[in-house]
């Protein structure tokens, strides 16, 4: 039963707060952060809330971002995961924001028990091993030594056993609850992504006097066990998933660039990795060619994170295309940057915004895998497995290997889930996007539906997330409750987002027909979208090799960014050398300018232009023996 409308008066003046927040921290040691641009300050907490033990503590850092006008309250922000970082994340996660946000709202982020770079877990060697294993459900004592070795290799890894027990969410509550009585207990906003809106649901429950509002976004319903949590996100991003590519045949570029239907393409290449690795070579920066295996894992792991956004869902179309093709880089590249790998070396990478043992130190420690021996309760999840696969044919590992990990780690979490969150006399606005593969919107209509006082705001086709995307719906509603008190204008309300953003063809598919300005074209196009650029931090030159061999620098400038091509190649029979000038100044000289050396099976020496301010193009050069310009338009 849904309840009655909170009472207008509750917020009826703007939402001043009582103190602005720089006023509130003004005894405490600040410090400019390490990461990013805005004021830290540290605060020292029991290692374990639970124990009366003064001697033991642990350093919590939070970062602050102070209103530059009065300030209309303090926004407590809880990044998702669990293992973000959200003193990593502020400075970016801000610039995201209507800039009306930081001019009225104080803003707290924090780096949570076993995150940050003090007390961070992190073992990415032993995590990138575990996450691109080969190990098939049909083959139960490889999968379960795969999950004990993962979980021994990680923990000796981290190397942090005093804080292992300690890091679930109910501590880290405890911590953010002692940062708000350290300025002064003032009333706050609670604002929680994904993971977060875990974090949020507990605080709120647990220390009601501190809250103004709470805001859910991309909702974990606390109450659904281990099991029915992976099991209801599972077969979400199953169905996500065939909708990805029934989108596809709808959009005639994309539908264009597969030789048989979308689903077919990935059946059949998922199908061949079920019986073992890919081997794919693979262009390294220096341009030295090896040897690389692509396994199921990569392939189910960027099919499942493609579900988080409409850009994710055209970028893994268009490298299922790719692999159609006969191409399979570019999903090799996928599962590298989405697991964090070194594609130069193929080693875990270490991430200051992820930190991805306290996931499972966190997730593991929060629920529990059920009664018995490690070995009985995996066991008892691979037949979970196995009787959902006809469900999840596609995506069925998401279902099992996390939880797996878990029946081995160290520490479990209790075995009762909480009660539904209530709510409370403040305003509780839950936000979802119908196609959130890892929330889905029944966990926020689950909230919703039992919390008192709550809005729900959705959207139709939108994405794991949905605030601060620059979206109106939600960010006006959402910014209007914050700046002054105005409560939805009823109690659910949905929003439209195409589900699946702009596909980019795939270009030169027969090269050896291609015209001079396709060429030159096709090759700003393939920079825009080439998936390790696309990873790329902009900050330091570096080197990347292309598809078919070959290498690109990319050097930043202080107007954009210079690119270098040695014997590059996007397609196989056809090749590029020379250099391109990218600039992004927000003015008349921004664009991009590109000199080529063709080789190949076609040759040419070509000057392209492409400005951003008019959107023209201009080609100028020689093609095979003769002038290159401009096709005459029929």
């Amino acid at each position: 039963m849904r309840h009655a409308l909170l009472a207008l008066a509750l917020l009826a003046t703007p939402a001043l707060a009582e103190t602005s927040l720089s006023d509130a921290v003004s005894s405490l040691d600040l410090f400019p952060c390490e990461l990013g641009t805005l004021t830290c300050t540290t605060l020292t907490v029991p290692l374990d809330h639970r124990a009366n033990d003064p001697t033991r503590t642990l350093d919590i850092t939070f970062a602050l971002s102070f209103a530059t006008n009065e300030s209309r309250g303090i926004l407590f922000y809880f990044v998702g995961g669990p293992g973000g970082s959200g003193l990593a994340s502020a400075d970016s996660y801000l610039s995201a924001f209507d800039p009306t946000l930081t001019e009225n709202m104080d803003i707290v982020f924090v780096d949570q028990r076993g995150i940050g770079a003090v007390h961070g877990l992190s073992c990415p060697v032993a995590q990138a091993r575990f996450d691109s294993s080969f190990a098939p459900l049909s083959d139960t004592e490889a999968v379960l030594a795969t999950a004990r070795t993962y979980v021994a290799d990680c923990t000796a890894e981290i190397g942090a056993g005093d804080l292992l027990p300690v890091i679930n969410t109910d501590q880290a509550v405890r911590d953010s609850e002692l940062f708000r009585q350290a300025i002064g207990a003032p009333k706050v906003w609670l604002y929680g992504e994904s993971y977060g809106t875990q974090l949020v649901q507990a605080y709120a429950t647990q220390v009601p006097q501190a809250v103004r509002g709470v805001i859910l976004d991309g909702v974990v319903d606390l109450t659904l066990p281990a099991e029915g949590f992976y099991r209801r996100y599972t077969l979400a991003a199953e169905t996500l998933l065939a909708e990805t590519f029934d989108l596809c045949t709808g959009i005639p570029a994309c539908q264009a660039d597969f030789p048989t239907a979308p689903a077919q393409v990935y059946d059949d290449l998922a199908a061949r990795l079920a019986s073992g690795p890919l081997t794919v070579p693979y262009t390294l920066a220096d341009g030295s060619r090896v040897d690389r295996t692509l396994t199921a894992s990569h392939l189910e792991a960027s099919a499942f994170f493609a579900l988080y956004s409409p850009e994710g869902r055209a970028e893994f179309l268009r490298a299922i295309a790719a692999a159609g093709k006969g191409n399979h880089v570019p999903l090799l590249q996928l599962g590298y940057s989405n697991l964090f790998i070194d594609p130069e070396t193929e080693i875990g990478m270490e991430d200051p915004a992820w930190y991805g043992a306290a996931y499972y130190g966190i997730t593991c420690t929060d629920y529990d895998s059920g009664p018995g021996s490690p070995d009985d309760q995996a066991r008892r999840i691979l037949d979970e497995a196995r009787a959902l696969a006809p469900e999840a044919p596609r995506l069925l590992r998401s279902y099992f290997v996390e939880r797996l990990a878990c029946a081995y780690w160290p520490h479990q979490g209790p075995a009762t889930r909480p009660q539904p969150y209530a709510g409370g006399d403040w305003p509780t606005l839950v936000l979802n996007g119908t196609n959130d593969p890892i929330t889905p919107v029944s966990m926020a209509y689950s909230v919703l539906d039992n919390a008192k006082n709550a809005y729900g705001v959705f959207i139709q086709g939108g994405p794991h997330v949905i605030w601060g995307r620059g979206l109106a719906c939600p960010d006006t509603i959402v910014q209007a409750l914050l700046f002054d008190g105005t409560l939805p204008a009823a109690r659910e309300q949905l929003c439209e987002q195409d589900p699946i953003a702009d596909y980019t063809p795939l270009t030169l598919t027969d090269p050896a027909d291609a015209d001079a300005f396709t060429v030159a074209r096709a090759v700003e196009t393939e920079l825009q979208t080439y998936i390790p650029l696309l990873s790329w931090d902009g900050d330091h030159p570096t080197s990347f090799g292309c598809p078919f061999g070959g290498t690109i620098l990319a050097t930043p400038t202080e107007r954009g960014t210079d690119f270098t091509f040695t014997g590059c190649g996007f397609w196989p029979d056809l090749g590029f050398g020379g250099t391109a000038v990218e600039i992004r100044m927000d003015d008349a000289d921004d664009g991009i300018t590109i000199n080529l050396t063709i080789t190949g099976a076609q040759t040419g020496d070509l000057t392209y232009l492409h400005r951003s301010v008019d959107k023209a193009f201009s080609l100028t050069g020689s093609w095979n023996g003769q002038p290159a310009g401009l096709p005459r338009l029929p």
